[in-house]
């Protein structure tokens, strides 16, 4: 943007860091359970969610018929994580 074209956006100031920037794994683990809490209907505690950076895999530890809930509406639970994390910092799976 040249000189004396006028205000630049806010939110376009932040995009370089948007796209480099990845989000701590507390963030993602608490994020995580709130879109449960959305999408589901189920309060995870956040002693049995783990998140494990280097795989970009949350573990989630809890019984058998709440896990199989999570895992059946994964690919939306992933896709609503996305849109609050932003590409870089979203897991790839859910276990």
């Amino acid at each position: 943007m040249a000189r004396g074209e006028g205000i630049k956006p806010l939110g376009s100031l932040f995009e370089k860091y948007k796209k480099v920037l990845k989000a701590p794994q507390g963030v993602v683990v608490d994020a995580f359970i709130e879109v449960v809490a959305d999408l589901v209907g189920i309060e995870i505690p956040k002693e049995r969610v783990i998140y494990k950076v280097h795989s970009k895999t949350l573990s989630v530890s809890v019984s058998s018929p709440l896990k199989s809930e999570i895992l059946l509406k994964k690919k939306e639970i992933l896709t609503h994580l996305r849109g609050r994390l932003g590409g870089n910092s979203v897991p790839k799976d859910i276990r």
